[in-house]
């Protein structure tokens, strides 16, 4: 373990510099602040190895600086000092995440018996987290790629580009893995060993998302009390990953673009431009294409991002993969969960390879999760055997470049002498769907009744709703948690149409 790096926050000259002395005895680096906002910033500027900070600061608590470090570093230790006893302080400190606290006056033995204490704990964190990164890479990397030939055919193209700094769009539904694709470039590439920084831009709004990325100068605006620095530059030397890069503003777009273009930027409020030394990778579910016609994405950044498109294909096109992802999610909840080790069914295995999974390797995940925290299989099989009859399991393509959406087609009924279950809710909707007035010899069984009575109700609910909305069908298919396309589909099938 190298030296440790110690920032002190205190406003008393004479306990900083008796501090200093014995640390610097003990040939650990020793860097000192005497209020808040002046500890921020060396903080930021220095990322020391631990910090000594005092509760009671010229301009207010130095409780208030855990969370800021905390959001920087998980595992630094921080030791909280003070010379009155403010229990509500000590306590909100420890909630705050400080490592310990130790009470003025103390002997140096004391201090320095802390400092190692938490120092060795960080460490252990610091390696349990290296080793977990290091056990589960390989096993990620080919799991991601699977046995399906659509997926090898993106390693292929993954591994031409790892060892290149060209910018790369990667596109694909919701829940596919664009995201575990863009670290498999990271961790292949030159970078690997310097930081991979992930910005959803859905996540926020457009002023958050700019200081975000390229962070502000003290005074920039009213509350920055002091320099931020961005994304960009936290990814210096590494990899940025711009995730959802369709819900970009325009004003940030032409942003992006300077920085793709000219390898530099200039922080909000800021007037020297800073360097950007790292690769820009993005991802998207929409068609950046259909957008750029539309005026709703820069063309020339477009093309900047566009230099090679990896496309994802979503999991109905990799059914081979599917054991495959599912084993590998039973055996990593089971131990997360600290269950009895189990295995699937063969119903079940055979419902999920039959099952189109509109949300992907993200929805077998969440199904496999569910399943092993409930433990009732049972359930499992009949809420997705519901969604299959009632059609919410139908795969309706996100709005991605790579393919137009699909039309799914069920089979003709077969001719049982009987009226079927289609004709039969055709009939139930003319009839307003009383059973009383069908003949004897139109009757249709229990389980048609039962489907006509489910899919009526689903038509009355999604017309009330589009009419509530003003048939504003993405508002609406919020309302009702599906899918917009599936809610297009849906609303095709019920033949509904605008009044």
């Amino acid at each position: 373990m190298s030296e440790p790096y110690v920032l002190i926050v205190d406003d008393d000259p004479a306990f900083s510099q008796f501090t200093r002395n014995l640390l610097t005895d003990k040939k650990m680096r020793v860097v000192v602040a005497s209020s808040k906002a002046e500890g921020m910033q060396v903080f930021e500027r220095e990322r020391p190895s631990c910090v000594i900070l005092d509760i009671f600061l010229p301009d207010g608590s130095g409780v208030d600086l855990i969370k800021p470090m905390r959001a920087a570093s998980l595992t630094i230790p921080i030791i909280m000092v003070s010379g009155q006893s403010e229990v509500d302080e000590v306590v909100r400190a420890m909630k705050e995440g400080a490592s310990d606290y130790i009470k003025k006056p103390f002997q140096g033995e004391e201090l320095l018996l802390k400092m190692q204490m938490v120092l060795d704990a960080s460490h252990a964190r610091a390696e349990l987290d290296e080793l977990r990164i290091k056990a589960h890479p390989e096993e990620e990397y080919n799991l991601l790629f699977g046995i399906s030939d659509r997926m090898s055919k993106v390693q292929a193209v993954l591994d031409q580009v790892a060892g290149t700094d060209i910018t790369v769009l990667i596109t694909g539904e919701s829940g596919t893995g664009k995201e575990l694709v863009a670290k498999a470039i990271h961790k292949a590439s030159e970078r690997t060993n310097d930081p991979f920084i992930k910005v959803n831009c859905a996540a926020l709004p457009r002023e958050l998302l700019e200081s975000e990325l390229f962070g502000f100068e003290k005074g920039a605006f009213t509350g920055a009390h002091r320099r931020k620095y961005g994304r960009f530059e936290m990814a210096q030397n590494g990899t940025i990953f711009l995730d959802e890069i369709s819900e970009m503003h325009m004003d940030l777009q032409s942003k992006l673009l300077h920085v793709l273009q000219e390898k530099q930027f200039f922080r909000i409020g800021g007037e020297r431009e800073v360097k950007a030394n790292c690769r820009i990778l993005c991802a998207t579910n929409k068609n950046l294409e259909r957008m750029v016609e539309e005026g709703a994405f820069r063309r020339d950044l477009f093309y900047r991002v566009n230099v090679v498109n990896i496309v994802v294909p979503p999991l109905r096109e990799r059914k081979d993969d599917v054991p495959l992802l599912a084993d590998y999610f039973l055996r990593r909840y089971t131990r997360m969960y600290n269950r009895e080790p189990t295995k699937l069914s063969p119903m079940l295995l055979e419902l999920f390879l039959n099952y189109s999974w509109p949300g992907n390797v993200r929805e077998l995940e969440n199904n496999v999760k569910r399943f092993i925290i409930l433990g009732n299989e049972s359930q499992l099989i009949t809420e997705l055997q519901r969604k299959q009859e009632t059609g919410q399991y139908t795969a309706v393509p996100d709005d991605s470049p790579s393919r137009e959406p699909e039309a799914v087609t069920s089979p003709p009924p077969r001719n049982t002498g009987r009226v079927s279950t289609k004709e039969a809710a055709s009939d139930a909707a003319g009839k307003g769907g009383d059973p009383h007035k069908w003949s004897l010899s139109e009757k249709p069984t229990l389980k048609e009744v039962a489907k006509i009575a489910q899919r009526n109700a689903e038509r009355g609910l999604i017309e009330k709703v589009l009419q509530q909305t003003r048939w504003n069908r993405r508002k609406a298919a919020q309302i009702l948690d599906i899918s917009y396309k599936a809610l297009l589909y849906k609303i095709k099938d019920c033949g509904l149409k605008i009044d």
